[in-house]
């Protein structure tokens, strides 16, 4: 075992190294070594080597010593702070996946019942489907069956038609018709009013029909509903009249035929007779009896209801002018024309929002305005007869059937001096 050194090899050392500057030394080394007190030292000079210690090892540490023991805790390495950034990054991580863990469970929970709510949907549109196609079926049926019904009974009685017949007696003809005028201004009145229920006013609607049995007659009825722009309905009641009353010239003109009017009697605006005939392009007759009845009844103020309603009804017998099947063809035409001028509620756009709210804005200051509807129904039939008419020249008739309602619109437009009076207004 080593000996201890001697006392005088420590006062040498101590001589030649101040014991703060091993401190310090010591310190900087890294090593926990404070500067002893000159008691401390004192006391490890007198005691036994073996016992004694130093009191830098054995006593309290110094202040210098605690302050840089805090200083250790408040000051981090890296290693630590990237250790306990892993820590909280990893937790975080756990809870992110559990999160979505939970959000695909719940996407799959989803998935099913919109599985499920899609085969309901798909169920329920087939179902809607079949019920609107059963609809579509049954007014297909509907009119299966009126037509049908206007095939079968072609020869059949006609809407609005009276039975007239004439004889040779001019007073008792007058008599006749003038007894006429109010029961049919009545039914025709009452049957277009029925025909145009529910329609809209600002739009135009049209329908044709026509039958042509072989070796039958050749029947065609056309209704059609349109505004009237630019014109009150007085005016447009006055050109239909007039254009009627001048039908033979109308017909000359638009068609490039020759037409004669055989009577010249009952000249009455509300009552008149019109016995036509019509030559065809290959020289064949066709001839007709009709009998026009009209009135306007004007409204007490311009925001009351005005109209204007004219039927003209074909004679069945006329002992004065009688038809003649033997030498011409003969065409029988039921009509009924009514104007109306009334205030209706402005219609509201169906193209953008923002002409919705300008036709809101305007309805809101201007509440109704007036609108002005024309209504026509007619029915014509042009009847086989024994005479050899060609399908040419059958052809003929019924095309200027079909394009007679047509040409009297364009009459009338001309007699009031006035452009596209039918066009569907664009507001």
């Amino acid at each position: 075992m080593q000996s201890q050194p001697s006392q005088d090899i420590y006062l040498e050392i101590a001589d030649e190294y101040p014991l703060d500057l091993v401190a310090e030394s010591s310190i900087d080394k890294g090593y926990d070594v404070a500067a002893p007190s000159a008691n401390s030292y004192q006391a490890w000079l007198q005691g036994d080597g073996d016992e004694a210690e130093p009191s830098c090892e054995r006593g309290k540490p110094s202040k210098n010593k605690g302050r840089e023991a805090s200083a250790d805790k408040k000051r981090k390495t890296t290693y630590d702070i990237r250790k306990e950034k892993k820590v909280k990054l990893t937790a975080k991580v756990e809870k992110m996946q559990k999160q979505l863990n939970e959000l695909k469970y719940g996407v799959l929970v989803q998935q099913g019942e919109a599985a499920e709510s899609n085969e309901r949907v798909a169920a329920g549109n087939s179902v809607l489907q079949e019920f609107i196609q059963e609809r579509h079926v049954g007014l297909a049926n509907l009119q299966a069956m009126l037509a049908t019904h206007a095939q079968q009974n072609i020869h059949s009685l006609h809407p609005v038609h009276t039975i007239i017949r004439l004889g040779h007696d001019r007073d008792e003809r007058h008599k006749t018709l003038a007894s006429l005028k109010t029961r049919k201004l009545h039914e025709a009145m009452r049957f277009i009013t029925a025909r145009s229920r529910g329609l809209d006013p600002w739009s135009a609607n049209a329908q044709e029909e026509w039958n042509n049995a072989p070796g039958g007659d050749f029947c065609l009825t056309v209704f059609e509903q349109t505004p009237i722009i630019g014109a009150s309905a007085r005016d447009v009641y006055n050109a239909f009249i007039d254009v009627s009353h001048n039908a033979e010239i109308i017909i000359s003109e638009m068609f490039g035929t020759i037409t004669i009017r055989e009577n010249n009697e009952f000249d009455e605006s509300e009552v008149a007779q019109m016995r036509l005939v019509t030559s065809t392009s290959q020289g064949n007759v066709v001839e007709s009896n009709s009998v026009l009845f009209s009135e306007f009844v004007e409204g007490a103020t311009d925001k009351d209801e005005s109209y204007g309603i004219a039927v003209a009804d074909f004679v069945d017998s006329d002992e004065l002018y009688p038809y003649r099947p033997e030498e011409r063809v003969r065409r029988d035409t039921t009509t009924i024309f009514m104007v109306r001028s009334y205030m209706e509620a402005v219609p509201p756009p169906q193209d953008s929002a923002h002409n919705s709210s300008k036709t809101a804005k305007k309805a809101k200051t201007e509440g109704k305005r007036k609108v002005v509807v024309g209504s026509r129904w007619t029915c014509s039939k042009v009847r086989r007869s024994n005479l050899n008419v060609s399908m040419d020249v059958m052809r003929e008739m019924q095309e200027s059937a079909v394009s007679f309602g047509d040409t009297m619109k364009t009459c009338i437009q001309q007699r009031l001096g006035k452009a596209q009076i039918w066009e569907v207004p664009d507001e």
